[in-house]
């Protein structure tokens, strides 16, 4: 993986751990593929559950592969446990679309990279955007095999839960910001820290779903505050976007932890979550999600507990280097 999305993941993720090795059990699941469905039917497997655990055998490097010319030429290692396939079955937003037919595989830009993907016969109810500037559009998910996949909530502005998560995180962005700024060196933030405090914080977008503990719910927050621009700013100021998870038990009490980045109005370094969809496995629940900013792209499934996130995959799509971003 490319170490300035791995590094950016990593922020994405400061709450999370990564999961201890799984046991072999009797009944294990059978082993699927899991790929992400863009809009235009190009279809990109990035994880396998091989019946135990997740693994990640797509290549995300071609700098020294064989490509393929035909489904047949797919290298079986590629596939995992779960075995090469020609026909998945795809979800969007909980609903299962039918199945999709996977014809040849294809090499296609992402970012400042290339990655294989497969082409397929899936057809989007939603318009095809006419510019290819990334992050493509993504339907959702197409996965092999018997294996369902359930919807991830967006909640909108007018749901109760907008304000009251507002209101729950306040303190904890205020830390997540105040760790933020006392990572530069020689830069104080132009504006005292008991006058941010004073201003709002904006959720931008809140995600939910069930965990598989009883009772139990997961959320995942984007929320800024936004500074007005100084004198040298070009009309462009400070703005802190903090993004993180947050945890509701039976009882509705709540935790969660965000994780901070202070930039200017262009949010250069600051990753956004599409959520893909939910998958429960061996009474295990996962999200499945997609990451993106500026000039990087990666998908990540983990499983919210109670008491940690767990990191099962973390996939880097395509990433540019600072320098090929005019940087």
């Amino acid at each position: 993986m490319s170490a300035l999305l791995l590094f950016l993941l990593s922020l994405a993720f400061q709450t999370t751990e990564q999961p201890p090795p799984a046991a072999a059990e009797k009944g294990d699941p059978a082993p699927f593929t899991v790929a992400v469905v863009r809009r235009d039917g190009i279809v990109s497997p990035f994880a396998v559950f091989d019946g135990k655990e997740w693994t990640t055998p797509w290549p995300a490097d071609l700098r020294s592969v064989d490509l393929p010319i035909g489904m047949q030429g797919i290298p079986t290692k590629w596939w995992g446990k779960a075995g090469p396939v020609s026909e998945m079955t795809a979800w969007v937003e909980g609903v299962n679309r039918g199945p999709i037919h996977l014809a040849r595989p294809t090499v296609r830009p992402l970012m400042c990279e290339s990655r294989v993907a497969l082409v397929s016969d899936y057809q989007s109810n939603e318009a095809t955007p006419a510019s290819f500037e990334p992050p493509f559009p993504k339907d959702g998910l197409a996965v092999s095999g018997a294996q369902s996949v359930e919807r991830i909530e967006i909640l909108s502005p007018e749901s109760p839960e907008w304000s009251r998560t507002a209101t729950f995180i306040a303190a904890e962005f205020d830390r997540a910001e105040n760790s933020a700024i006392e990572m530069f060196t020689g830069w104080k933030h132009p504006i005292p820290r008991v006058a941010r405090r004073k201003l709002a914080v904006e959720i931008e977008a809140l995600y939910r779903a069930p965990m598989d503990e009883p009772g139990w719910t997961a959320y995942y927050v984007e929320a800024v505050k936004k500074y007005p621009p100084g004198p040298e700013d070009d009309d462009c100021g400070l703005i802190t976007s903090a993004s993180g998870w947050m945890e509701v038990g039976p009882d509705g009490k709540r935790s969660g932890k965000l994780a901070a980045q202070v930039t200017y109005c262009d949010r250069r370094d600051v990753t956004y979550l599409l959520p893909l969809g939910r998958l429960t496995v061996a009474a295990k629940t996962f999200w499945a999600f997609q990451l993106s900013g500026y000039g990087r792209e990666g998908y990540a499934i983990v499983r919210p507990t109670p008491k940690r996130v767990e990191s099962h995959v973390k996939y880097s799509a395509g990433v540019c280097a600072p320098r090929m971003l005019g940087r």
